[in-house]
């Protein structure tokens, strides 16, 4: 095979998509995840303020 680079490059293209997709998993399933916010998650005091 002279052309060496091409499934190596794909190789290295899988096992990132692969690590990525399993940190994104893991993430997903850890309980208390859910806040996908950057500036945090609203506290209990804020949620019952904003129901009023």
């Amino acid at each position: 095979m002279n052309n060496w680079q091409t499934p190596l490059s794909l190789l290295v293209v899988a096992l990132t998509v692969a690590l990525l997709l399993r940190s994104a998993w893991k993430k997903r399933r850890k309980p208390g995840s859910g806040c996908g916010s950057d500036c945090g998650c609203p506290t209990s005091e804020l949620k019952a303020q904003l129901k009023k």
